[in-house]
């Protein structure tokens, strides 16, 4: 945001309040305080909305084999990439069903390859009245029996191959580990908790609710907030993030306890700094004040509930101006009311001032 900066006056008002001063009497306290000038400019009003940062995608890795744990080969918290092996179970009985499974197929390979060979052998004497239609019949049935059977034991095959391979658990995407929730000689099973989770923060997901007002003010899916536009966000330090969220969904409906409109968003998180669970703050340029008159904020005081700048006239003379104020912009901030940019006012020093309002106290200026 661009600050717009106050010309301060320390000394002789050279704002054009360099009017006579009423000479300090004994009686009252004398004290020097700051006056400069309101200025003129053009003033982009910001809507805010609390929002919330969580994984665009958050993996839970669980086991689909049960075993022991061998190996963690991960870190917590670390960086990993897409097929980085995490964990490694105990593969010894998977390993030896395997090998079994392999075994019974190799039988049923041969098994079958017999079966083919007699169905070949029997198909012309059938034809020329050597062998009865029944034993061929049955040639072919034992046949179809052993093509089964291989097929079964094939998958078998398979089944155990995969076994063995779900003894290794590999990240399912790119992203920042968790802290493991399984650890080296931990059993675990399909029923068990997730042993850890894998999340992706780059891009990083925001989520943020409006109020139905909010929605219809700026315009709808034609507004400031429409699918595709840019919000900025700040930090809970209170600074401006460097890259701006790009709006990617906005919900079908109203909340019927809320009264809010969920909105989606995507930020770019290139060194992960902001993580899942982080609360920001979400800004949006709603409206623009032309030719607005900005004031600092310090030099606005409260009366009875009522806003004032606090003016210094001909001869010196000290008074409270009411004023409604306005948005912020940076450290000023806008105002109406019976003041312009030919006016001074104190800036810095009001509650000295306040004591000279009521007549309590003197004001210079050097």
């Amino acid at each position: 945001m661009r600050e717009k900066m106050i010309c301060l006056v320390v000394g002789v008002l050279l704002c054009g309040c360099g009017r006579d001063e009423p000479p300090a009497t004994a009686a009252l306290p004398v004290y020097t305080v700051t006056v400069g000038n309101p200025v003129v400019d053009d003033v982009k009003v910001y809507h805010e909305w609390i929002g919330r940062l969580q994984a665009d995608v958050a993996a839970e890795i669980l086991p689909r084999v049960e075993g022991y744990v061998l190996k963690r080969e991960f870190s917590n918290g670390q960086n990993v990439v897409k097929g980085q092996v995490l964990y490694v179970l105990d593969d010894t009985l998977y390993a030896e069903a395997l090998q079994q499974a392999e075994h019974q197929e190799s039988e049923a390979l041969a098994n079958v390859q017999d079966a083919l060979e007699n169905v070949e052998y029997y198909r012309p004497l059938v034809k020329d009245g050597s062998v009865a239609r029944q034993t061929f019949t049955e040639a072919e049935r034992k046949a179809e029996a052993a093509q089964a059977a291989l097929q079964a034991a094939q998958a078998a095959v398979a089944q155990a191959e995969s076994n063995v391979e779900y003894c290794t658990l590999r990240a399912p995407l790119s992203g920042i580990v968790g802290f493991a929730r399984a650890d080296v000689g931990s059993y675990v099973s399909p029923g068990s908790s997730p042993m850890v989770t894998v999340s992706s923060v780059q891009p990083i997901r925001l989520s943020f609710s409006i109020s139905e007002q909010d929605w219809l003010k700026q315009g709808g899916v034609d507004g400031t907030l429409r699918p595709g536009a840019e919000v900025e966000v700040l930090t809970a330090t209170g600074n401006l993030y460097p890259h701006k969220a790009r709006i990617t969904g906005v919900d079908n409906e109203v909340s019927d306890t809320m009264g809010t409109l969920q909105m989606d968003a995507l930020l770019d998180n290139p060194h992960a700094l902001l993580r899942p669970g982080m609360y920001v703050t979400v800004r949006a340029v709603v409206d623009e004040l032309n030719d607005a008159v900005l004031v600092p904020q310090r030099a606005i005081v409260s009366v009875q509930g009522k806003q004032f700048v606090i003016t210094l006239g001909e001869k010196g003379k000290v008074e409270l101006v009411p004023v409604v104020t306005g948005p912020t912009d940076g450290e000023n901030i806008v105002v109406r009311g019976a003041i312009s940019t030919q006016s001074c006012i104190v800036t810095s020093g009001t509650q000295h001032a306040m004591m000279a309002v009521s007549g309590r106290a003197v004001l210079k200026t050097q």
